[in-house]
């Protein structure tokens, strides 16, 4: 359901002239000892915080493929992030191996800014993603034997997990909240392939 923009939004898009900010945002639920972090990215030079969400300063995002699409098809796109890992403790893609990352929440936020005074007015549109995969990438050696290690991140909508095979057995929890509230199907998943089912006249 689509929502109206905030009036000084809608004024400033009016206006013709407006400055995009993407802001991505991870939910990453911890494995063993490490606990669960939420962490984001923008691709400004400093730290930014908007909502109460620190969003740290990007080196690493590539937001050239932060598109959307309409209709059935699943929207994928890829998030590329750079010189991978580092000193960071707060910066959880660094380390993100230490975190149980297939299927954590990804939210994509646009926010809407004055091009001349650079004041944020507000959100353009707010999407919602999973992560799908996540792929390492090893540059060449520089002169010192370093090498680079830029980090591929695919991320795609939501609807997937009903459209296609997401490796991972929902909670019924999960199921509730996405389709209906007495959803009990998943309580089955595990033996469903086990039913035995006749075929024919008896």
């Amino acid at each position: 359901m689509a929502t109206a923009l905030d009036t000084n939004v809608a004024a400033q898009v009016d206006s013709g002239s407006i400055k995009v900010l993407p802001l991505v945002k991870f939910v990453l639920p911890g494995k063993g000892e490490t606990p669960d972090m939420t962490v984001g990215y923008h691709s400004g030079g400093r730290a930014f915080t908007y909502s109460g969400q620190e969003y740290l300063p990007n080196r690493f995002l590539n937001d050239d493929g932060l598109v959307a699409a309409l209709g059935n098809q699943i929207t994928e796109t890829m998030l590329v992030f750079s010189d991978v890992p580092t000193d960071n403790a707060d910066d959880g893609i660094a380390a993100i191996e230490n975190y149980e990352y297939i299927n954590a929440a990804v939210t994509v936020s646009y926010l809407c800014g004055d091009p001349v005074t650079d004041e944020v007015l507000g959100v353009l549109v707010t999407q919602f993603y999973e992560i799908n995969d996540v792929e390492f990438e090893v540059g060449a050696l520089d002169e010192d034997g370093q090498a680079t290690i830029s980090l591929n991140i695919s991320i795609e909508t939501l609807s997937r997990r009903y459209r296609d095979q997401t490796y991972a057995k929902r909670s019924v929890e999960d199921q509730n909240r996405h389709n209906s509230a007495t959803d009990t199907a998943f309580e089955y998943v595990a033996t469903s392939p086990d039913w035995p089912v006749e075929w024919g006249q008896r």
